[in-house]
């Protein structure tokens, strides 16, 4: 995981969605279509937290966990230049694998935007989705995305100097 960590700490995420924008609207569809009316929010794996400050703008209560502590900080930052720390319930850097510092069903609703495309080991997405689900209320939905493989290679012949 250190490689993933070394690799987020020199990349620009929050921009990326930025110059990706369909990946951001696609995902933001449908989560605002499922997503209950109101609660409290997991954003595991979120990154900077782009897909969390527009759930706290939603009025949501979200949690944001992190592999890469240098993204939890950049979070944590941006809530508070959007004023919107209040809407959080805390930042964690925290293996999507082992959410320890979270009790069991303690989430409306549970997002894992980011680490099945890290998690190339069977075992290891079936431990993250296990997480989720036992963090995730028993009526709570939960939102997973995943990214094909051919999506990598796409990406490396438009931009092979990233």
């Amino acid at each position: 995981m250190s490689e993933i960590i070394s690799y987020y700490n020199q990349f620009d995420e929050w921009g990326r969605l930025d110059r990706e924008p369909i990946e951001f609207q696609v995902n933001w569809h449908y989560i605002r279509k499922y997503m209950p009316k109101t609660g409290y929010v997991l954003d595991n794996g979120a990154g900077p937290g782009k897909y969390s400050m527009e759930l706290a703008k939603e009025g949501y209560k979200v949690t944001l966990t992190d592999l890469t502590p240098k993204l939890v900080e950049i979070a944590e930052n941006k809530a508070n230049e959007l004023q919107l720390e209040g809407q959080f319930n805390g930042f964690y850097a925290a293996d999507a694998r082992a959410l320890n510092m979270i009790k069991d069903e303690q989430f409306d609703a549970s997002l894992m935007l980011g680490p099945m495309y890290h998690l190339q080991e069977e075992i290891n997405r079936i431990k993250a989705v296990q997480e989720l689900k036992r963090v995730t209320k028993k009526d709570g939905i939960i939102f997973v995305a995943f990214m094909p493989r051919i999506r990598h290679i796409l990406s490396s012949l438009l931009n092979p100097e990233k």
